[in-house]
């Protein structure tokens, strides 16, 4: 059997000794601090050591990109704006469109509540 070597994934590069993270540093926070260091990592979308390690080491930590979320949210907020864009149409044409904005104020209250929910 042949090995398709397009699709083999090739080993991370070894690092140089002077590139090994193997020195520890603590100190200590109070639990006011913990909680704000917490939430800013999260906000960044990182670990706690890697937002402190670059907050110590002077480098920018932007926030979470906002195109990082959830692809099942994604994809229902699109079907939502699917029945937004039937709405306008519906109202172009003179129809009676009150039950369709029923069905998207309930998906839309639906989605809001999954978000609220969800939100770290």
């Amino acid at each position: 059997m042949e090995r398709d070597e397009s699709s083999e994934q090739m080993a991370r590069p070894k690092k140089h000794d002077g590139e090994k993270r193997s020195e520890t540093a603590r100190f200590r926070v109070t639990l006011a601090e913990r909680e704000y260091i917490r939430a800013q990592a999260r906000a960044a979308g990182i670990a706690e050591t890697e937002y402190l390690r670059r907050r110590a080491l002077g480098y920018a930590v932007p926030p979470a990109r906002p195109n990082q979320s959830d692809p099942a949210l994604i994809s229902e907020l699109n079907r939502i704006g699917v029945n937004v864009n039937q709405l306008a149409r519906a109202m172009h044409r003179g129809s009676d469109f009150v039950h369709t904005w029923q069905i998207i104020r309930q998906q839309l209250a639906e989605t809001l509540a999954k978000v609220v929910r969800d939100d770290p």
